[in-house]
């Protein structure tokens, strides 16, 4: 009787979900998985019912197309934060009969009493010319970038699609470029879902596998070199008895790309804060009335789509009237967004007043913005604050020690020992010899030098890549170590996630698209590595997602946090031989 509880306990559960949603409102949609095709390809079509029991569905005129499967039904329910939400689903693969601008009218089903109606969607069909086919490449991979003219410091979307009219079964990359000139920053919140396109004549599933956002550090004309991959395609191979599967192996590299780069304009106002792009700044100010022996303290904040580490502390108030001590920054950051790569960088000003008075307090950044291509002042608030008199006893520590270099002195030469002089036969002494000889002995460490490097360019890059995962992830650690010292909670699980994930990605020759949790399971198992350790990375891997975006980014384990991404990059380097 026991046993029957759980049971009893989860039909429950799952009637009452069911009974909520059919409180919810009910909605009965159409959807198409493409709406540009080939005469030789294929169309799923769905009807979706939410939170309703459907009855007498009347599917909609399909007479300019093929039924090649379908309807099939399909339900389920989901719960998300108590909520439940009921989904029937009806589908059908179609094939068209004819090329043109096809219709699929309208359907209706009836739920709670009600008649509800999908609106009909229309279908653009292209012929299938075999020619063009014929001189396409039937997989090929293209690094597509926002702009090809940018200026110093803006911000550049590159995107790195896979162009398939297979199914492939593996990816492999096998070589990225430099990115030499850019600084880049990895995005992880980007479309990867595929899209059905028709190129010259072909259609193709474009999948994008990776995304950055870079920044151009220097003006001219800067190259991105080809990203070169490896993807496996299942084929058949048929003789006269039998036919037998395999997997192709097909090499796909894109092309390279060129981003001409300008320097900012000329002249740049006096107060340029360094920004390119686009921002936004807040400011917040702790008090509107003090005295001559208070500090104000100013908080600056600068959100936008644009590099923040280039961004300078502005000026924020008058150096007539108050001093002005350097500010201190208390946060920076990069966050992803679907639309591209956004920087926050906070900035924390001591003002004292010089004398009393009331004084309005306008802070202002002056920024270059790519969209107007002009420099632009904002100036979002201004506060009024009110300065009397103090009694000249500061109520405000400010740290103003400085570090003094130690004068360069010129010291007079002291007395020679007995028998040493000032002049002497350097020829007749060993140092002499060691001097002459020191230029061929710089010459031949020279030449064995570059013959080692050239051995070591020989090398497979795989190999070179998992042999400098370790260091690569103890560099990537210490960032994460420098965010630890200073209790920033999110650049610290940003800096512990990229490490972990870089560290993988070269350690087994992974792509950016691979480094799912899930993958990352697999991959270390094939790879010999114990349960413990797979379930170790896998609950690191979640702590900083949850950290990063579900807000529980608690300065409280950042310690153990980072012991436990040292300990299992050690470990793996132990098991992983």
């Amino acid at each position: 009787m026991t046993r029957r509880i759980p049971i009893i306990s989860v039909l429950l559960l799952l009637w009452s979900s069911l009974l909520c949603a059919q409180g919810q409102d009910i909605s009965f949609t159409a959807e198409i998985s493409k709406e540009r095709m080939l005469r030789n390809s294929t169309l799923e079509y769905h009807l979706i019912l939410r939170n309703a029991q459907g009855e007498q569905l009347t599917p909609p005129d399909f007479s300019a197309f093929d039924v090649i499967r379908g309807p099939n039904r399909s339900i389920g329910t989901t719960i998300i934060n108590g909520v439940a939400t009921s989904q029937m689903t009806f589908s059908w693969m179609l094939q068209p009969t004819r090329t043109g601008d096809l219709s699929i009218g309208p359907a209706s089903v009836r739920a709670g009493g009600q008649t509800y109606r999908a609106p009909g969607k229309t279908v653009t069909v292209l012929e299938v010319n075999d020619e063009a086919i014929g001189s396409t490449p039937e997989n090929f991979l293209r690094a597509e970038i926002s702009t090809d003219q940018a200026y110093v410091g803006q911000q550049i979307i590159l995107n790195l699609n896979l162009y398939a009219s297979v199914n492939p079964i593996s990816r492999n990359m096998v070589r990225e470029p430099s990115l030499d000139g850019f600084f880049a920053r990895p995005r992880r919140r980007f479309d990867a879902s595929p899209t059905t396109i028709i190129e010259n004549g072909r259609e193709y599933q474009r999948r994008t596998l990776a995304s950055l956002a870079l920044f151009p550090i220097k003006s001219g004309t800067l190259r991105i070199d080809p990203y070169r991959m490896v993807i496996g395609a299942v084929r058949t191979r048929s003789s006269s008895t039998f036919a037998r599967r395999f997997t192709e192996q097909i090499p796909v590299n894109s092309d390279t790309l060129t981003v001409t780069v300008r320097e900012l304009p000329q002249p740049r106002p006096e107060d340029f804060s360094g920004g390119v792009g686009t921002y936004q700044m807040d400011v917040e100010i702790d008090r509107d009335a003090l005295t001559t022996d208070d500090a104000l303290t100013m908080v600056v904040q600068i959100t936008g789509q644009g590099d923040v580490q280039r961004l300078e502390a502005p000026v924020p108030v008058d150096e007539d009237n108050w001093n002005i001590y350097d500010p201190r920054v208390i946060r920076e950051e990069f966050l992803d967004s679907p639309s591209g790569m956004f920087g926050r960088k906070t900035f924390e000003y001591q003002l004292v007043p010089k004398r009393a008075g009331t004084y309005a307090v306008n802070p202002s950044l002056n920024y270059f913005n790519t969209e107007t291509q002009d420099y632009v002042s904002l100036s979002p608030e201004t506060f009024t604050v009110r300065v009397t008199g103090g009694s000249g006893q500061k109520t405000y520590t400010i740290d103003t020690s400085a570090v003094a270099e130690e004068p360069l002195v010129l010291r007079p030469a002291g007395p020679l020992g007995p028998g040493r002089s000032y002049r002497g036969n350097l020829a007749g002494r060993p140092i002499f010899w060691g001097l002459m000889l020191l230029p061929l002995l710089i010459g031949g460490g020279v030449i064995g030098l570059s013959h080692y490097r050239r051995r070591m360019d020989d090398r497979d890059p795989a190999i070179l890549l998992r042999q400098r995962a370790g260091k690569v992830a103890s560099a990537r650690l210490k960032e994460a170590r420098v965010h630890l010292e200073k209790v920033e909670p999110r650049p610290f699980y940003d800096a512990v996630e990229n490490a972990l994930l870089r560290y993988l990605r070269d350690r087994f020759n992974l792509t950016v698209a691979d480094l799912s949790r899930s993958n990352i399971r697999q991959v270390l198992a094939a790879a010999g590595a114990d349960t413990e350790l797979t379930e170790r990375y896998d609950q690191l891997l979640k702590r900083c997602e949850l950290a990063l975006y579900a807000g529980q980014d608690s300065a409280a384990d950042l310690g153990a946090t980072y012991d436990q991404a040292v300990n299992l990059i050690t470990e793996t380097e132990r098991q992983l031989k």
